[in-house]
């Protein structure tokens, strides 16, 4: 097996893999948004000042654009209940690939614990979590498995080996990979255990940057590298873009996943997916909010694209990356990726 596969064949075969990941559910994530939906709909707030100089994050601008988000989203008066029960043990899947320059805000993991916490979501019941315990470190996170006043904060794999979290009994099978990049020379991708057994919900809290192999790595992304391992045998430009997006067409990934975020209060548009030149960084102040992550990556595929040509630097698709898993992700029934289907409810603050 090569390095490069036939795309459709990947497709094809695809399908088969992951309990018929992409082929067994078409409701789509959240609020049955899927490939024959008329529309899908993303709430982009933005409020200026948001990211101040020295990159000071004004936390009480990141509650209110939350809340205002959260609002427009349901259009209920209790917007958080539209998602998540008082019951629910709920998993906040951040992003700190980027470390140390850029990762899922504090400033908006603690507004949207607050939030749970006030809609009866017990803090114990709130798992803050990222894939690598070490990334986790270097963004400054306080790990927490005890004390159950606050929420609890830790990783997959744990900076002690012997702490791992992985589920044996879920996973992810494909050999539409490279054979080369197999851990142990296996097909098989373990899931999270905090995603499997340890989460009822999960909120994916993305970044808006981007990738210098898939072009950007935003919702999909967080979730099909974040939430299993061996998977950097998907690690090609033949096999990044379908692997993620059949990834998120798995139906356990579609039912527990009911909320995306794109923390762009600050973003990157060069160098990603872990900058190293804090002037590819800017402060794009705005959260975007939805169920269809396809629809999220969508636009901020786009919000990253017109920075690059703002900067003057290439398009995405002129970079010599496959730019391809949103729309092989909306070929599967998880969401939308046309944007002149996609109605962006803007709400401007301050």
């Amino acid at each position: 097996m090569t390095d490069r596969f036939n795309r459709r064949e990947f497709m094809k075969k695809g399908a088969t893999a992951a309990m018929g990941a992409g082929l067994a559910v078409k409701a789509g994530f959240g609020r049955g948004i899927g490939q024959d939906a008329a529309s899908s709909r993303v709430v982009e707030v933005v409020r200026p000042g948001a990211v101040a100089a020295g990159r000071k994050v004004d936390a009480e601008a990141v509650k209110l654009m939350l809340r205002r988000g959260m609002a427009a989203l349901t259009g209920a008066k209790n917007p958080w209940a539209e998602f998540i029960k008082p019951s629910d043990r709920v998993g906040l899947k951040i992003n700190t690939l980027g470390r140390p320059l850029l990762f899922t805000h504090h400033e908006l993991i603690q507004a949207v614990a607050g939030d749970l916490v006030a809609l009866g979501v017990l803090p114990k019941n709130i798992i803050v979590w990222d894939r690598f315990e070490d990334q986790m470190r270097d963004c400054r996170f306080t790990f927490n498995t005890t004390d159950e006043s606050i929420y609890l904060c830790y990783g997959t794999e744990a900076l002690d080996e012997a702490q791992n979290r992985f589920d044996n009994e879920l996973t992810y099978v494909s050999e539409l990979d490279n054979p080369r990049q197999r851990d142990g020379g296996s097909t098989a991708s373990r899931f999270s255990r905090i995603f499997s057994k340890e989460c009822d919900k999960v909120i994916n809290m993305a970044i808006l940057k981007d990738h210098g192999l898939s072009g950007v790595t935003l919702c999909l992304k967080n979730l099909a590298y974040g939430l299993c391992d061996n998977n950097s045998r998907f690690h090609g430009p033949a096999t990044i873009g379908p692997f993620i997006a059949d990834f998120c067409a798995h139906p356990e990934v579609r039912k527990k996943v009911v909320l995306h975020m794109i923390d762009g209060l600050e973003a990157c548009y060069d160098q990603g997916p872990a900058p190293r030149n804090p002037r590819v960084i800017w402060s794009a102040d705005t959260l975007w909010l939805g169920t269809d992550p396809v629809a999220l990556d969508a636009v901020g595929f786009k919000a990253i694209d017109d920075k690059r040509k703002a900067a003057g630097v290439s398009a995405l698709k002129d970079t010599g990356r496959p730019c391809d898993h949103i729309e092989l992700a909306a070929r599967k029934g998880v969401g939308i990726a046309d944007l002149s289907r996609i109605k962006v409810d803007r709400i401007a603050l301050g």
